[in-house]
């Protein structure tokens, strides 16, 4: 049967899904794993800080101002953004995703998905 939470594939006995989906009560319980920031939300950041900071860099030196300034809102909410998926809020998963595309398709896919489902705990 598959997880109508996380799309996992389970057999037909399961009581429990691994994302902690309970297919009895239809209720999320603590799940049986839990998982660390991916590495490719890492990997994710890393690319996207290097890239605002070459961009800063390039207003800099040209001296456009308006351009410097129109960087630091974009980082701010691209970094607010960041700070709910590293809380586990999908919606700011797929917010970067739209934001950052092509990048943030490649990067933010499956794994980060898992990653926002999974309950605090």
């Amino acid at each position: 049967m598959n997880c109508p939470r996380c799309k996992l594939i389970n057999p037909d006995t399961a009581l429990r899904c691994d994302c902690g989906y309970d297919f009895e009560s239809k209720t999320v319980e603590r799940p049986y794993f839990t998982q660390d920031l991916p590495t490719g939300i890492r990997t994710y950041l890393k690319v996207l800080l290097v890239w605002n900071a070459i961009g800063a860099l390039a207003s800099l030196m040209s001296g456009d101002v308006v351009r410097l300034l129109l960087l630091a809102i974009w980082m701010a909410v691209v970094y607010s953004c960041y700070v709910n998926l590293v809380r586990k809020k999908n919606w700011a998963r797929i917010a970067l995703i739209v934001l950052t595309f092509p990048i943030g398709l490649a990067l933010l896919g499956s794994e980060a998905r898992l990653y926002c489902l999974q309950p605090e705990g």
